[in-house]
């Protein structure tokens, strides 16, 4: 029986692509993690982006995008993120060159800067897990639970701390909405960093809110209408870990109001 099979012009590109070949990597033990950096040009600037796959603590992959002064550093850095996370690559890219009036500031004024994704979030699956615990079993890893996002953070941080043009004292973070709350998970659990804003923050999982209250159309627009769902004897251990100078931002019409100004 005759089969014909149908070729793509995808598949004739990739057929008739060369063939690359990587430099032999040293794989003698102990293994250390691997970092992928595509440099890439972006609009309207001549300071390009690193876009660099992060290797997590679970061993999967997460996007940034990287950005630094001409020179030789090192730098202070601030790095952004926003949103309860996903979107990969293309989110980075889009952000990077789409909305990038401040990181541009912060360019011209001797900061590198930093764009960050991270795996999305599980509904309030915070409030139900300990802290990470990382071991082995078998001579290979184990963890106690999944990763979470804000535990990218963390991972993130510690990377960003070891080039050569980052001044690894001088790490900061500017976190909006979800963002804004990962601050508060990573350095309730001892993440270190020099300063952050907290934009609005997410703060209901720290709170140890009941989350069979959130849902669509869901207002807390004042302290007292949060107090009722939280544990403040949970909420108080968490902060109280916290050491580094935050400044939290809210805004008087937002219908979350209540909780930033609780979490504050």
């Amino acid at each position: 029986m005759n089969r014909s099979i149908a070729i793509s012009p995808a598949m004739v590109l990739f057929i008739l692509a060369p063939t690359w070949v990587l430099a032999q990597q040293d794989v003698s033990e102990p293994l250390e993690p691997a970092v992928f950096v595509f440099t890439e040009p972006v609009q309207n600037s001549d300071i390009p982006v690193d876009i660099t796959l992060l290797e997590t603590v679970d061993g999967l992959y997460t996007p940034i995008g990287i950005r630094r002064p001409h020179g030789k550093g090192p730098f202070p850095i601030v790095m952004f993120f926003t949103g309860n996370g996903g979107g990969g690559v293309p989110w980075v890219r889009h952000q990077i060159n789409n909305r990038a009036y401040t990181m541009e500031r912060f360019l011209d004024a001797g900061y590198a800067v930093a764009w960050l994704r991270y795996r999305a979030e599980v509904w309030f699956e915070y409030t139900r897990v300990p802290p990470l615990e990382v071991s082995t079993f078998l001579a290979h890893q184990l963890l106690n639970r999944p990763a979470l996002e804000y535990n990218d953070l963390n991972t993130i941080v510690e990377y960003v701390k070891t080039l050569p043009y980052v001044d690894a004292d001088k790490v900061g973070l500017i976190g909006n909405s979800h963002g804004g709350g990962m601050i508060l998970k990573a350095t309730a659990e001892g993440m270190q960093i020099a300063a952050a804003i907290a934009s609005e923050p997410g703060a209901s999982e720290v709170l140890q809110m009941d989350s069979s209250k959130f849902g669509e159309g869901v207002e807390f627009r004042t302290m007292e209408s949060v107090a009722a769902y939280l544990d403040k004897d949970v909420a108080m251990a968490r902060l109280r870990n916290i050491d580094a100078p935050i400044l939290m931002l809210g805004r008087e019409d937002d219908h979350l109001q209540g909780i930033f100004e609780t979490a504050y």
